[in-house]
């Protein structure tokens, strides 16, 4: 069964509604800021106080006494006899929705591509390399599209984009969510619809809440676009085109930041003839 042995891990953390600026939800209030890292507990090294850098060695000290605990060997045996994972996960750039935190997986379960809002785009070079390597040289069998609630670049595809003249800054991160924003304007979901027709006469229109059904909604086509993007490529094309080859399915998923649940969107895809998986969370709105 799918994910089977990937326990969720729930966890909190401060959140950013777009890419340049801060939302309510930030991590902060009268007493001083929320740590982003479990482990930042005490000073390293004889010094009076904490930086970020002490979280991630902490951090990593804690990670080496679990492995050498609980998974004696995993480290060495992975150097010696290589990666095998069985998932690929497309996720957001956020920190807050790390797959290997959010799956508690361990080292070798998921090889990873994370991008800005989980886009899958075809003319991303990076993207078609870690899907050529990971289903024809890794043999991993299940493709996860995963987005999230609260995804800072779906909210500024809804948004109007920063005054001109850009600066290179924006002009980044408006050429990235290009395709959301095209999404945003074609799109025939019932809210977007809605939504756009409201703010039709508008000016500008500010970035949405986090719990604005547009701004779920497109949440949720931008991953289905994406796991059609990827069912669109080349290389799935070859192996569902070949029933020699090992069957690869390719999964759509949401995470949401608020309480840590992840729901599966029933848009999987996979070869011609081939059932489709069982995938163990459930189906959102169910």
């Amino acid at each position: 069964m799918l994910f089977a042995s990937l326990p969720l891990l729930l966890f909190a953390s401060s959140t950013l509604a777009h890419p340049l600026s801060a939302s309510p939800l930030d991590a902060s209030s009268a007493s001083g800021p929320i740590l982003g890292h479990k482990h930042i507990t005490a000073p390293i090294d004889g010094r009076a106080e904490t930086t970020g850098w002490d979280g991630l060695y902490n951090g990593h000290k804690s990670f080496l006494a679990e492995m050498e605990s609980d998974h004696a060997g995993l480290i060495e045996d992975l150097a010696t006899n290589g990666q095998h994972p069985e998932f690929v996960v497309i996720g957001c750039s956020d920190s807050r929705v790390d797959p290997e935190t959010i799956f508690d997986a361990l080292p070798g379960t998921i090889f990873g591509e994370r991008s800005v809002a989980n886009l899958f785009r075809d003319d991303d070079l990076h993207s078609g390399t870690i899907l050529s390597y990971s289903v024809e040289h890794l043999h991993s069998q299940h493709i996860v599209v995963m987005g999230h609630y609260g995804c800072g670049g779906v909210s500024a595809a809804i948004a109007s984009p920063p005054p001109d003249p850009l600066s290179s800054f924006d002009q980044s991160i408006q050429e990235w969510i290009k395709p959301i924003r095209e999404l945003y304007d074609s799109s025939e979901r019932e809210e977007i619809v809605a939504f756009r027709n409201e703010h039709a006469s508008n000016d500008s229109i500010a970035s949405p809440g986090l719990h604005d059904a547009v701004f779920r909604a497109l949440v949720e086509e931008n991953v289905k676009q994406s796991v059609l993007n990827l069912a669109g490529t080349a290389q799935i094309a070859e192996m569902w085109g070949n029933s020699s080859n090992a069957a690869v399915f390719i999964y759509g998923l949401v995470y949401d930041i608020e309480d840590g649940q992840v729901y599966n969107l029933n848009v999987t895809m996979g070869p011609s003839g081939q059932a489709i998986p069982e995938v163990p969370f459930g189906l959102l709105g169910a």
